[in-house]
C-alpha cells in the first residue's frame, strides 16, 4: 500500500518551481506551502498519487514498455517535490499535476539530476527526450527551462530570459547552436550568462538579455565582458544601417566591425563624437583602433577608416572630443599630432570661403579647395614677440621676408602673384577688412597661390588716435572679414601708418596678434616723384638694408597721383638680387620660432 500524503503540498511546490535565474528569480519552495496544507486528509492524497502513478504506466507503455530506450522499472514509484517518479534502468519518468508524465534520460537526466530534478531549478520536464528540429542533438523542456544536448557540446541547462532570447534566434538550429555552458553567474558583474557554440547571451537587470559573438566577442571578452570597460551589451549583434558591417552596443560603449577594418571599440565623449558624425555610415567610416592613449599621455584617440587620407577623433579633458580628417589630418599627422604646436583640435572640421578647417589649441589647418592647398596658421605668440613691434625675424639664417600691404587698390596684385609664384618665392599680405570687401575675389587669389594673411585693420585709422574699444573694434572687425573670405591672419598685425606706442602694442597682443613692423619701406606707394624714381629705387633700397631676417615692407596699390605700381614693377630684380647675394625667402612663420 503506498504512503498517503497531501496533495496540497505537492501543488504549492509545483507552482514554486515555476520561476528561475536569468531574469527571474525562484522562489523557495517553503514559503509555498501553505499552513492549512498539513491538514488536508490522506484519501485525496492517495488519489493524487494513484493518478500519478497510473499515468507513468500509461507513459511507460506509450514509449514501448520494457522493450523501448528506458528497459525496465528500478523499485516502486515515488513521491518527489509534489509529484511522483519511477525509476528505469536507463531513465525516469517524472509526473506531475501541471505537467503530465515526460521520461528524461541519458546526460540530459544526468544534467537534471545534478540541477535537483524537480525539486531544482528546472522543476517538472514538459516534454520527453526529443530530436532538436534542424539541428543534431537532443534536448527536454522543463517547467522553467530547457537541457540541450549534442555529441559535441555535451549536455547543458539554459533558462529565464536567456532561454527566450536563445528561442528567438532559433535554439539550437539558429544562430548561436547548442549551449557549451549552463547559465552561469557573470564574474566581477551583477549578472548571468550562457556560452553556446557559436555565441553567447549575456543578462543583467538593468539591459535584459542581449547576444554577442564572431570577432565582436571576442573583442568584447578581450575588453573583460560584462566585468570590462563596455559593461552588459544592450543590443543584440545588428547590420549597421547604411554601411556593410555589424555592431553591438553595450552600456559603455559600442563595438564595429566590418570585413574591411575587424572589430573594434568605441566609447565615451569619443563615441558620442562619432554618433553624432553618422558613425560607420558617415564621414569616419568605421573604427581603425580602439580607444588608445595618445603619446604624450594626456588625451585619447580613436582612428576610422573614412576616406580622404584617413580619419581620426581625439580627445583632451580641455578639448573635448573633435574629429580631423582628410587633408588636414594628413598635415596635422605630418606636423606631428597632438605633440605638435598646434596641440589638440578645439573644433571638428567646418566649412569657410572656398575650402575647410580645423581650429586647435595654438591655430588652425585650412584646405582651399581651388588650389588643394593647404594652409597652417599659427595663433600662439611667444613671449619674445610681446610689447614689440616686430623689425627683423630674429635669425642668423639669411632669410628674408617679403610683405605685401593692401588698403588702396589692388592694381600690383596679379603681377606680384605671377611673379612670386615663377620664382617659387612666398609671401606674407596684410589686408584690411575694407580691401577684402572691396575686393572679395582678391583673397582667394592669395590664399591658393600659397601666401599667408595678416591683419591691417579694418578702415586703416591712426590708432595712436583711437581708445582701447575701437582699436579692439578695429581689429576684430578685420578679422572676421578676411575669415568670412576664407582665411586666417591670425598672429600677423601690423598698425597702418606704422602708428604705435606701448598701449596699442599691448592692445594687439590681447586681440592675439604679434605687432609686424618693417625692417626697410620700399616708398614704393610714394610713386615716380614727378619722374625722379623708378624700380631701381626701390631694389636700391632692399638691398642696402639687406640682413638676415629682413622684412620688406611693400605695397599692392598703385600712386593715386600717377598710378605706377613701382613695387610690382621692382619685384623680379629684388627677388634675383637678393638670391644673388644668398638670401632665400619665408613667411612670417618664421618669426613663432
Amino acid at each position: 500500500m503506498r504512503r498517503s500524503r497531501p496533495t496540497v503540498i505537492g501543488m504549492a511546490l509545483a507552482l514554486a518551481l515555476g520561476g528561475g535565474l536569468g531574469g527571474t528569480a525562484l522562489v523557495p519552495a517553503a514559503a509555498a506551502v501553505p499552513a492549512v496544507a498539513v491538514q488536508r486528509s490522506g484519501p485525496a492524497s492517495m488519489a493524487v498519487q494513484q493518478a500519478g502513478d497510473d499515468a507513468i504506466v500509461q507513459h511507460y507503455e506509450q514509449l514501448g514498455g520494457s522493450a523501448s530506450f528506458l528497459g525496465t522499472p528500478v523499485g516502486s514509484a515515488y513521491d518527489i517535490a509534489g509529484g511522483r517518479a519511477q525509476d528505469y534502468t536507463a531513465g525516469t519518468i517524472y509526473w506531475s499535476p501541471g505537467t503530465g508524465a515526460h521520461e528524461v534520460h541519458g546526460a540530459i537526466r544526468g544534467r537534471y539530476l545534478a540541477f535537483g530534478g524537480p525539486a531544482g531549478l528546472l522543476g517538472f520536464p514538459l516534454t520527453d527526450e526529443t530530436a532538436t528540429p534542424g539541428a543534431p542533438g537532443r534536448y527536454n523542456d522543463f517547467a522553467a527551462g530547457s537541457i540541450y544536448w549534442s555529441p559535441a557540446t555535451g549536455a547543458h541547462e539554459v533558462h529565464g530570459a536567456i532561454r527566450g532570447r536563445y528561442l528567438a534566434f532559433g535554439g539550437p538550429a539558429g544562430l548561436l547552436g547548442f549551449p557549451l555552458t549552463d547559465e552561469t553567474a557573470t564574474p566581477g558583474a551583477p549578472g548571468r550568462y550562457n556560452d553556446f557554440a557559436a555565441g553567447s547571451i549575456y543578462w543583467s537587470p538593468a539591459t535584459g538579455a542581449h547576444e554577442v559573438h564572431g570577432a565582436i566577442r571576442g573583442r568584447y571578452l578581450a575588453f573583460g565582458g560584462p566585468a570590462g570597460l563596455l559593461g552588459f551589451p544592450l543590443t543584440d549583434e545588428t547590420a549597421t544601417p547604411g554601411a556593410p558591417g555589424r555592431y553591438n552596443d553595450f552600456a559603455a560603449g559600442s563595438i564595429y566591425w566590418s570585413p574591411a577594418t575587424g572589430a573594434h571599440e568605441v566609447h565615451g565623449a569619443i563615441r558620442g563624437r562619432y554618433l553624432e558624425l553618422g558613425g560607420p555610415a558617415g564621414v569616419l567610416g568605421f573604427p581603425l583602433t580602439d580607444e588608445t592613449g595618445t603619446p604624450d599621455g594626456v588625451g585619447r584617440y580613436n582612428h576610422f577608416s573614412g576616406s580622404n587620407a584617413g580619419s581620426s577623433i581625439y580627445w583632451s579633458p580641455a578639448t573635448g572630443a573633435h574629429e580631423v580628417y582628410g587633408a588636414i589630418r594628413a598635415q596635422w599627422a605630418a606636423l606631428g599630432w597632438e605633440r605638435s604646436r598646434l596641440g589638440y583640435p578645439t573644433s571638428g572640421e567646418y566649412g569657410i570661403t572656398g575650402g575647410r578647417r580645423n581650429d586647435f589649441q595654438h591655430g588652425s589647418i585650412l584646405w582651399h579647395s581651388a588650389s588643394g592647398r593647404i594652409e597652417v596658421i599659427y595663433t600662439s605668440i611667444p613671449p619674445a614677440l610681446l610689447g614689440v613691434d616686430l623689425e627683423r625675424i630674429p635669425t642668423a639664417q639669411k632669410v628674408v621676408a617679403l610683405t605685401f600691404d593692401a588698403g588702396a587698390n589692388d592694381a600690383g596684385l596679379r603681377s606680384i602673384l605671377a611673379t612670386l609664384a615663377a620664382n617659387g618665392v612666398p609671401g606674407t599680405f596684410f589686408l584690411t577688412g575694407d580691401w577684402v570687401n572691396q575686393f572679395p575675389s582678391d583673397p582667394a587669389l592669395i590664399y591658393n597661390a600659397g601666401h599667408r594673411i595678416g591683419n591691417h585693420s579694418m578702415t586703416h585709422p591712426d590708432f595712436t588716435a583711437l581708445t582701447d574699444a575701437q582699436i579692439t573694434a578695429e581689429i576684430s572687425s578685420a578679422q572676421r572679414t578676411i575669415e568670412a573670405a576664407g582665411g586666417d591672419p591670425l598672429p600677423f598685425f601690423r598698425f597702418p601708418f606704422g602708428a604705435r606706442d606701448s598701449r596699442t602694442i599691448a592692445d594687439a597682443n590681447a586681440a592675439g596678434y604679434a605687432a609686424i613692423r618693417w625692417t626697410v619701406d620700399t616708398l614704393g606707394w610714394q610713386g615716380t616723384m614727378n619722374g625722379t624714381r623708378g624700380p631701381g629705387f626701390v631694389v636700391q633700397r632692399i638691398m642696402a638694408s639687406a640682413q638676415p631676417g629682413e622684412i620688406v615692407l611693400m605695397h599692392l596699390g598703385s600712386n593715386p597721383d600717377d598710378g605706377s605700381t613701382l613695387d610690382a614693377a621692382a619685384l623680379p630684380q629684388v627677388i634675383s638680387q637678393l638670391r644673388a647675394a644668398g638670401y632665400g625667402f619665408v613667411t612670417l612663420d618664421a618669426a613663432l620660432g
